[in-house]
């Protein structure tokens, strides 16, 4: 049975965070607000896990899936080369609505890091990323409140801060391997931003 938990946006319930932490270590799936759109969230270290995300998106189970990390650490813990550019969006969008691809030793893997203390401090009750994508079914419009979520995609849990945006814009999704640098998605951040930051970061004296 689907369960709501109301919680503050700018300060997490902490029982609310360890209920939800619950969940996804036993194979569950939770709907966690970000600063941009709702997403829905499992732990990928659980077998079985991304089956039942994909199949409650309604998606090809192959398609890949983001990862939710806590803060920059983490993600360049995972990565497998780390540059200067890579250092410079961190600093800059992280947290924020930046998606960023990377090679990692399990392939090609993106992550972000939400400006919202819901879901990064989900992120940091579990110790490790999570796999995070919107919530909403393949194809239908991204969601910006707990109830528009509830509507559409079929979870375990939600953690409802109220709604997410004035505008329910999706991150900036970017692909960086090595030195280029390309986008997979514009969102709420241009990209041409990015690649002057990301660049400028590769060579600072430039």
């Amino acid at each position: 049975m689907l369960r709501i938990l109301k919680t503050d946006a700018c300060q997490p319930d902490a029982a609310a965070l360890k209920e939800a932490k619950r969940v996804l270590l036993a194979g569950g799936l939770v709907i966690v607000p970000t600063e941009t759109v709702y997403g829905i969230a499992c732990d990928p270290a659980v077998p079985g896990a991304m089956e039942k995300l994909a199949a409650a998106k309604g998606r090809d189970g192959g398609k890949p899936v983001a990862r939710l990390a806590a803060d920059g650490a983490q993600v360049k813990t995972a990565a497998t080369h780390w540059n200067g550019g890579l250092e410079a969006l961190a600093e800059q969008w992280w947290p924020g609505p930046l998606t960023i691809v990377l090679e990692t030793r399990d392939g090609w893997t993106g992550y972000r890091v939400p400006d919202h203390a819901v879901a990064v401090g989900l992120a940091q009750a579990c110790g490790r990323t999570l796999a995070l994508t919107s919530a909403n079914l393949s194809g239908e419009p991204d969601t910006k409140t707990a109830q528009e979520a509830i509507a559409s995609v079929e979870a375990d849990l939600v953690l409802d801060s109220g709604p997410s945006a004035d505008q329910a814009i999706p991150s900036t999704v970017i692909k960086v391997d090595g030195g280029k640098i390309e986008c997979l998605r514009e969102g709420k951040i241009a990209f041409a931003d990015v690649q002057a930051r990301f660049f400028k970061g590769l060579n600072p004296e430039g």
